[in-house]
Parts: C-alpha cells; structure tokens; sequence
C-alpha cells in the first residue's frame, strides 16, 4: 500500500527531526547547521524550510517533545506517597532524565521561556508544572512551609537550579566521574526539602 503525501511528509518531518537530535549528540549544539540536517536527510538546504521555517523551529519542535518526555517521567510517580517523597522521585527522575537524554536535555535548556514573569501562569504542559504542583501539594499538606518572601513559585525556581545543576554536572565536568550519584543527590535534595519544613 502506497502511503499518502501526509505521510510521506509526517515521516520526513520526523526523519529531519532524529537527524538534528543524532547531529547535538554527535557534534553539540553549536555545530547543528540546516545545511548538515539536510545533507543526512538528502535534501537541499532550501527543501528543508518546506517543513520547518528554520533551525529555530526545529529546535523548539525538539524541545516540546523531549520536555514532554522529561514530564513524563516526572510523572511516573506512585501518587500515593507522601507528596515530599514524590517530590524527591520527581527530582530524581529529572536528574536520570538528563543523563539519558542528554541531546534533548540540552536542547530543552538552550532555549528561552516564553513565560517572562511569575505573574503569568506556568504552563501546564512543562515539565517544570510537575514540581510546582507537588510543591504546592506539599504546602497544603503542611509538608513544606511557604513564607511570605518564598512561595511555591520560588521554592520551585530553587529546586530546579538544584537539580537542573545535578544534570548539567553529569554530562560536563563529572561525565566520567564515578560515585554513587543517586545516593549523593537523594540526600542533597532531602536536606534541601527538609530545610523548608
């Protein structure tokens, strides 16, 4: 069965978008070039924009999916735990996230919010909804005490440099480094949390 022109384009939509993720793992951001995705996909530069409207494009289309990804997997939590413990799985999930998803963790970080203040809402649809969520569980459960000059909002701005840290460590400076991460950031964010009780 011959496929249809929507799926043929669906399916090199999708091939210029593994070719772009495979090209960051390869060779980094910085090199990722329209003309080196279309080289590998055997388009010419120009063919690309009939899918894309730039390199931009194709990088936040990456950035949705893979922190639709880093969502899920802060997700896949057991809702019946404590909401701090979730909260603790959820960081940790971010951090193995990171580490095994290392092209579209630096993707999703390369790339401004369109959120430009706390006063606008968060979207609820990132990732980082998922910590703001369980951190104002937590609050309402009387796990986590918000003050008047750190609320959820800042609380969870705190935590995400934390953990968002704990990535960025893994596949920099301590890529080849070998201890016991899981243990180490599990008490780093316990003592973080404990310290808002």
């Amino acid at each position: 069965m011959k496929n249809t022109r929507q799926e043929r384009q669906a399916d090199t939509r999708k091939a210029i978008l593994q070719t772009a993720l495979g090209l960051v793992a390869e060779k980094g951001l910085d090199k990722l070039s329209l003309r080196e995705i279309a080289r590998r996909v055997g388009y010419s530069p120009a063919g690309l924009y009939e899918y894309f409207d730039s390199k931009e494009d194709i990088l936040w289309t990456l950035a949705k999916e893979g922190d639709s990804r880093l969502r899920r997997a802060a997700l896949n939590i057991r809702p019946e735990l404590p909401s701090t413990e979730r909260l603790i799985q959820a960081c940790l999930a971010y951090v193995d996230f990171s580490v095994h998803n290392a092209e579209y963790f630096i993707i999703i970080n390369s790339l401004t919010t369109h959120r430009a203040s706390l006063e606008e809402p968060a979207s609820s649809e990132s990732s980082y909804s998922v910590f703001l969520k369980i951190i104002e569980a937590a609050i309402d459960e009387g796990e986590i005490i918000s003050r008047d000059n750190f609320c959820a909002e800042e609380i969870t701005y705190s935590l995400w440099a934390l953990i968002h840290g704990m990535g960025m460590l893994r596949l920099t400076q301590l890529r080849n480094f070998n201890a016991d991460f899981e243990s180490i950031n599990r008490k780093a964010i316990e003592t973080f949390i404990i310290g808002l009780k």
